[in-house]
């Protein structure tokens, strides 16, 4: 009994451990997609190989893009950090605060806006991403995106 229950807390530590395996976020691999106001937001992710994910976002509305960005998450010095480049700018750095079966934390308490970056995959055909200003309760963005989604008229 004692062993099973050991071996059980193990195992609920590896899954919150920012030193997860790659398998671990096998999930964020793919295309996401989905139309918040005029905007359709896409993000695609690549499958973690070599201790590396690589993504990129990209916003279109009215058939013109209005924003993008490069993506990593790559392993260093032992632990998951999100690399973000939006609009093509200098990397900035969010290390993994929580990695779960579905769920991955990023913070950088030093940067201005935002300075966590949360995905969660509430099921196979559904992501959720979340920016914030650190707190549970100030200001945020949130997406939700549905997989391989088209967006009408293009």
């Amino acid at each position: 009994m004692k062993r099973t229950i050991v071996a059980g807390l193990a195992a609920g530590l590896l899954l919150t451990s920012p030193l997860a395996g790659a398998e671990e976020l096998a999930w964020l691999a793919g295309h996401w997609c989905g139309t918040q106001g005029k905007t359709f937001s896409e993000e695609t992710w690549m499958s973690p190989r070599g201790d590396l994910l690589m993504g990129m976002h990209r916003d279109t509305r009215d058939g013109k893009a209005v924003g993008f960005e490069f993506m990593r998450i790559a392993r260093q010095d032992g632990r998951w950090v999100f690399l973000a480049q939006p609009g093509g700018k200098d990397a900035v750095a969010f290390a993994a605060d929580s990695v779960a079966r579905d769920r991955i934390v990023f913070v950088n308490p030093a940067h201005d806006f935002p300075r966590r970056v949360i995905y969660r995959r509430v099921d196979a055909d559904t992501l959720l991403a979340q920016v914030d200003d650190g707190s549970d309760d100030g200001k945020r963005l949130q997406w939700t995106w549905k997989r391989d989604c088209a967006v009408a008229g293009e």
